[in-house]
């Protein structure tokens, strides 16, 4: 489930959109696998009143059953310009009492300061080390791929590249269009019609080990972009979990 969780952050955090959607405060997605609901992800959207993005994901159907996890992320504006931000991600194991929970303070694209509760016990010696310019041109992966994905319905460009910090590991979201389309026409999601598809990959820099699976070397994503109000935006998401099983997301509800 960790690595469930660690390929789908990427995608689920895409939907916290708000620009041409400002009457939509709340998104809804399944994760399925095997055809199975295996996650429920809920955004609540009110940067516009409060400067606050709020994310949750939890684990349901037979994979809830077994193995009980929860993910949250925040982020909070210290103003409307956006200039300082802090991030902050919390994942829950309730089964075993295990969590971990990050907080990065964020200033005009630059790490000021982070911490790790509890403090990692990874061997730092088999780490590919920070560098002082990593610290630099950063943000955090909620602001990211929110960056990343709001595009305009009348300029369809996917083609980007942005660093990113999660308390962890430097790496770059890079994303690139495909030149072809698919028709989306099931019963897991509402939205029906034509959409446009884009791929998403993760390129570690630094803070990471070399061949560690928990770290998505090989990660991919397919994305598959649709036209909501005055934007694109995913409508669609597959890529390979564990063991490879295809994992895909579907829009289920906008508010």
């Amino acid at each position: 489930m960790r690595l469930l969780f660690i390929h789908f952050l990427y995608i689920v955090n895409i939907f916290t959109l708000n620009s041409g959607l400002s009457l939509a405060k709340e998104f809804k997605y399944d994760v399925r696998a095997y055809n199975l609901k295996v996650m429920e992800i809920n955004f609540n959207i009110d940067d516009e009143k409060n400067n606050k993005i709020t994310f949750n994901a939890e684990a349901v159907g037979i994979v809830g059953f077994f193995v009980k996890v929860l993910a949250s992320s925040t982020v909070e504006f210290d103003s409307k310009d956006k200039n300082f931000w802090k991030y902050e991600y919390r994942y829950d194991k309730p089964t075993t009492n295990k969590f971990r929970l990050n907080k990065i303070n964020f200033s005009k694209e630059k790490v000021l300061s982070f911490e790790t509760d509890p403090p990692r016990t990874e061997d730092l010696t088999k780490k590919v080390p920070y560098q002082k310019e990593d610290y630099f041109g950063v943000i955090d992966p909620i602001f990211a791929v929110k960056k990343l994905f709001l595009i305009d319905k009348n300029n369809f460009d996917c083609n980007k590249k942005i660093k990113v910090f999660d308390g962890n590991i430097f790496y770059y979201l890079v994303m690139k269009k495909e030149n072809n389309q698919m028709e989306l026409d099931t019963i897991f999601s509402d939205y029906k019609g034509k959409l446009q598809k884009c791929t998403l990959v993760y390129e570690p820099i630094s803070g990471y080990i070399p061949g560690d699976p928990n770290t998505p070397e090989q990660f991919k994503v397919d994305l598959y972009f649709g036209i909501v109000g005055d934007n694109y935006f995913p409508i669609y998401a597959t890529t390979k979990g564990k063991k490879g099983i295809r994992l895909k997301m579907y829009l289920n509800m906008i508010n």
